[in-house]
């Protein structure tokens, strides 16, 4: 596989972990703070189903993967409209702020702010 595309697929892991690492925190709080329907709070209605089928920490792994591909097909379907550079920055301002409203959200729950 050449290097451009591992390259690639390791940042999208790290990227992806961030997320899944934020939503399991943010989640891990509520459900801390005793929330009964701590799940509830997950907008994303593909990942909470995953979470109510496989638990927190499983669900967050599957549903990882899926995200996984098709974070993939969305980068080489940019590409092909665009270029790499171009894919790639796009890619990086949504996941810049799903990142950025995750961390919002933790410190949020923290009652920080």
């Amino acid at each position: 596989m050449p290097i451009k595309i591992m390259s690639m697929l390791l940042l999208f892991v790290i990227l992806i972990s961030a997320d899944k690492a934020l939503t399991m925190w943010n989640l891990s709080v509520l459900k801390d703070q005793g929330q009964a329907n701590f799940l509830d709070a997950e907008k994303n209605i593909a990942a909470k189903w995953f979470f109510e089928k496989c638990g927190l920490l499983w669900g967050s792994l599957l549903f990882g993967l899926v995200t996984l591909g098709t974070l993939s097909l969305c980068y080489w379907g940019l590409k092909s409209a665009t270029n790499d550079y171009t894919a790639l920055w796009i890619i990086f301002l949504i996941y810049g702020a799903v990142l950025g409203g995750n961390t919002f959200q933790l410190i949020k729950n923290y009652k920080l702010i």
